[in-house]
């Protein structure tokens, strides 16, 4: 099993525990608030069986049905991660409106809360293995996971201590009103999810420095060709793929213009090890005095 695929088991079993703690806590309470948190922490076990699928279906080669690969089911499951967040947070304003005309006060809220806020430690605790490991920069399923897990615990923060305040201060109102606003805070989660993972499934450009790094690099290495042209970059997954037209005086032989495109591919390889590149060499009177100009 690769490094990935452990830490995606690793986040299912996290989800599990997590989850059987906060239905446990919902289960004595009978807090509208415990319920919105065990609910999205049932979401997380989901979660992290869709990460689990599409770590193995973007390990798969390259074929001749798929010649670019499967990296892209990564953003297929982060996708689907997002919708069952939205989903969830209908969910929970389902439950807040049955409770909000008659709210109650959390029946044993101490063993309750203490429950709930084991729960939070534990998603937070494996939100930095993620983040500390590279897992979560490196992969986009383990990236949606470890956002959400971050999410979930900083609302299991706030749940536990407003109704520590519903408790202190009888204020059993506060109950279903913290339920709403946790349904709305993980609804914008999870829109946000969805919308950047469409976003890259549509081939969303990479970010502005990282387009200027790579333009700065192809003119560094270029040496000996005119200019380089019409350069486009996407992303799928883990995958990068960058291709560009590259202008050399039409004497140069095939030969000398293949050495500065392997040199050119060398340095990039280097800043963005695994990027598939695709450079198309054309003679000096199709140079468009535009883009990337060799000095």
């Amino acid at each position: 099993m690769n490094k990935p695929l452990r830490f995606a088991f690793g986040s299912l079993g996290v989800a599990i525990l997590v989850l059987g703690v906060k239905a446990a806590a919902w289960q004595i309470s009978g807090s509208a608030a415990l319920y919105s948190d065990a609910l999205e922490s049932l979401v997380n076990v989901f979660a992290a069986l869709m990460v689990i699928f599409a770590l193995r279906a973007a390990a798969k080669p390259a074929d001749f049905e798929h010649p670019y690969g499967h990296a892209k089911a990564e953003l297929l499951s982060a996708v689907a991660e997002g919708g069952l967040i939205v989903f969830a947070a209908v969910l929970i304003l389902e439950r807040a409106a049955h409770t909000i005309g008659s709210p109650h006060l959390p029946q044993s809220p101490v063993v309750g809360l203490a429950l709930n806020a084991s729960g939070g430690v534990a998603n937070a605790l494996w939100a930095m293995v993620l983040t500390r490991s590279g897992a979560a920069r490196r992969y986009p399923a383990l990236a949606a996971d470890q956002a959400h897990l971050v999410a979930d615990a900083l609302t299991t923060v706030g749940i536990v201590a407003g109704l520590t305040l519903a408790v202190l201060a009888h204020l059993p109102i506060l109950d279903p009103l913290i339920a709403i606003a946790v349904a709305v805070q993980i609804a914008v989660i999870g829109g946000r999810t969805v919308a950047r993972s469409l976003s890259l499934l549509l081939d969303r450009a990479p970010p502005p420095e990282i387009v200027a790094r790579i333009r700065n690099l192809v003119g560094t290495h270029a040496i000996g060709a005119i200019e380089a042209h019409d350069m486009r970059m996407r992303q799928a997954g883990r995958s990068s793929f960058l291709e560009f037209h590259l202008v050399v005086p039409g004497t140069m032989s095939v030969a000398d213009s293949h050495i500065i495109c392997d040199r050119i591919e060398a340095a990039l390889k280097d800043e963005m090890p695994g990027v598939i590149i695709t450079i198309h060499v054309e003679p000096d009177h199709k140079a468009k005095h535009e883009g990337i100009l060799v000095v």
